[in-house]
């Protein structure tokens, strides 16, 4: 991130900017080596944001105005969201932008490393800079970077009402320095971005942010986020050190052979004056001479050397270093390491032993809320300026799922056991056995009510006769 970080320092320095927060950065990262030799962090975080967003439901209820939102809502929850909320696990912090591309919204998703603040009021944005896209051209090994700012200005009506709206603005940098190029001169980029336009009428500055909940300690106000593996970079940086120590502990137990220098033969290189300028050793070739040479012989001259290998020890030192990650996240034992039993009797019991797996659920799933009605705020917004469809009131519900702990047969020991006070009934009952809507379930409930008493009168009618 050191180049994108320049580049973005560099930008603010040129439009008379500051920039309000770093990137936290930590002793040891492996963040960038998932494509490589693996990342420990992108395991963990990805694993965390699945865990968080599994099932999440995002209805968002009311008029016309709402269904649109309700469309984009479940765009977002299946494309964008785990990714987002994984990125700003990995990087401490993650914005949305979202944009109108003439049939639906675009949500682009940038990491810490990707995006600066330029100004913010508390933890609500005002301002910032993103890198939008790359490109390194291939014979002069130059490097150009398409970046945007966005911010809130001060904007007067047609009649005269003084109200905020959001601008955009693009740059275009040239190996880390401004540069007088616009997208003319790039016309790939130009297809699909503008150089400046202005939203107006905007409640809040048209971008979402989710902003991790870790705490840097040598920085608590800090306005920029901190990675959730702030504090575990001495086991991350030892569990790669004991992979690598695992892969030369199979190349060091190998089998060798041991043989007298007998069986070898060696051919001396010798110069155009007889000299010897070289000398090549002639192993034997294939099993059957190799023995065949051992027989001839008549004794053994030739012994086998195969170590077993030390692997337990090190799977044990993993997987404790496994724990000490979690511990520092602050996650229970499993995710990464081994669980520490899966005989679990009930319930209960898994809940006790996931105690601070589900406060850091829990945590998270407060933050992504406000992040996402932040985003809710945006789209409504930018269909209000595009004219499509009709304005009105909307409603967003936030439907976690809490499966990971809670098995079927628990909950529908749950729904059962209610049901002898009155604290469930039927259709709490169909909503979770055939995950029917509350309104489906009502209506089914009602009608096989309605067809049993049709039934039982037609059974006690023909009684009667």
């Amino acid at each position: 991130m050191g180049f994108l970080n320049s580049a973005l320092d560099r930008l603010a320095a040129a439009i008379g900017k500051r920039i309000q927060g770093v990137q936290p950065q930590q002793a040891y990262s492996d963040a960038a080596d998932k494509g490589t030799v693996g990342s420990v962090e992108s395991q963990i975080c990805e694993s965390l944001a699945t865990l968080v967003t599994s099932d999440f439901r995002m209805p968002v209820v009311g008029g016309q105005r709402a269904a649109q939102l309700d469309a984009t809502a479940r765009d977002f929850v299946l494309n964008y969201f785990t990714n987002a909320m994984s990125m700003a696990f990995l990087s401490g912090d993650a914005i949305i932008v979202p944009s109108w591309n003439g049939h639906g919204f675009d949500n682009v998703v940038v990491d810490s490393g990707n995006f600066a603040i330029l100004g913010a009021n508390g933890r609500e944005l005002t301002s910032v800079i993103y890198v939008v896209d790359k490109k390194t051209m291939k014979n002069t090994s130059t490097v150009y970077t398409l970046m945007r700012k966005v911010e809130l200005v001060p904007y007067t009506a047609v009649d005269g009402t003084q109200a905020m709206a959001t601008r955009y603005k693009t740059y275009i940098m040239r190996d880390q320095q401004m540069s007088s190029l616009t997208l003319a001169d790039f016309p790939d980029w130009a297809e699909h971005n503008e150089d400046e336009w202005v939203v107006p009428n905007t409640p809040r500055l048209l971008v979402a942010r989710y902003r991790s909940f870790a705490l840097d300690p040598r920085n608590p106000n800090a306005q920029k986020g901190t990675p959730i593996c702030f504090g575990a970079s001495q086991p991350i940086k030892e569990i790669h050190y004991l992979d690598s120590q695992m892969h030369s502990e199979f190349e060091l137990s190998e089998k060798a052979v041991f043989a007298d220098r007998s069986l070898f033969h060696k051919r001396y290189k010798r110069d155009g004056q007889g000299n010897i300028v070289d000398a090549v050793v002639d192993l034997p070739k294939g099993k059957e001479r190799l023995f065949q040479s051992l027989a001839d012989g008549g004794a053994p001259t030739l012994k086998e050397w195969a170590p077993s290998i030390q692997l337990q020890p090190y799977l044990d030192g993993l997987q404790e270093q496994y724990r000490k990650v979690e511990n520092a996240v602050g996650i229970s034992h499993g995710i990464l390491s081994n669980p520490n039993s899966t005989g679990y009797e009930n319930v209960d019991n898994v809940r006790k032993s996931m105690r601070k797996t589900q406060a850091f659920v829990n945590a998270a799933r407060n933050v992504a809320e406000g992040m996402l009605s932040e985003l809710v705020v945006c789209w409504d917004t930018l269909l209000n300026y595009y004219g499509i469809g009709a304005v009105g009131e909307y409603h967003v519900e936030y439907q976690w799922s809490n499966d990971y702990i809670n098995t079927f047969s628990d909950q529908l020991n749950a729904i059962v056991a209610g049901q002898a006070f009155g604290g469930s009934d039927a259709v709490d009952y169909r909503m979770l056995v055939f995950n029917e809507t509350p309104e489906v379930a009502r209506d089914r409930v009602t009608a096989i009510k309605e067809d049993n008493a049709d039934d039982l009168g037609t059974l006690i009618g023909g009684l009667d006769e």
